[in-house]
């Protein structure tokens, strides 16, 4: 392995390390007022559900294309590998991307597809944040029991 390789590899693990690190608590910081804001999705504050699904009611649902589902880790780490048909909704600047992709979660919503998000493994928060903010625009989700680590244990196909 040459020492570029190396040092990538090594960063790469640092930060999906400190991606699952439970958040730092933050500093009371005297608000100031913001500037009037453009529309944006309303928060629900919590009307939609999060539930958890297993790996054989993913898969299943993953082959008949019936599903909706987003990678909750960092972008680096989907690049390397993925479920197949995933896409990447990381937990950084989730509430962003989830106005962003707000078109295609109604969409499969309408087809009656459920949400679906996982990240590393069962002890990775992320795909329960993502699920948590998610909830907080009303829009129901599961999380991937076990996460991509189960999956790829169990030799499911990847991209």
């Amino acid at each position: 392995m040459t020492a570029c390789r190396f040092k990538l590899l090594t960063l790469a693990l640092a930060a999906g390390l400190a991606s699952c690190a439970q958040p730092v608590a933050e500093v009371p910081v005297k608000k100031v007022a913001a500037p009037l804001a453009t529309a944006k999705p309303v928060r629900m504050n919590g009307r939609g559900k999060v539930t958890s699904i297993s790996l054989t009611e993913l898969f299943t649902l993953q082959q008949s294309g019936n599903v909706l589902l987003y990678d909750a880790r960092p972008g680096y780490f989907y690049f390397l590998g993925h479920i197949t048909g995933a896409l990447n909704l990381p937990k950084a600047d989730c509430d962003g991307q989830i106005e962003k992709r707000e078109a295609e979660i109604k969409a499969a919503i309408s087809a009656k597809k459920p949400i679906v998000i996982y990240c590393t493994n069962l002890l990775c928060p992320d795909a329960r944040t993502v699920a948590t903010h998610l909830a907080g625009f009303g829009y129901s989700s599961s999380t991937l029991t076990g996460g991509w680590e189960s999956w790829k244990e169990s030799g499911l196909p990847t991209q």
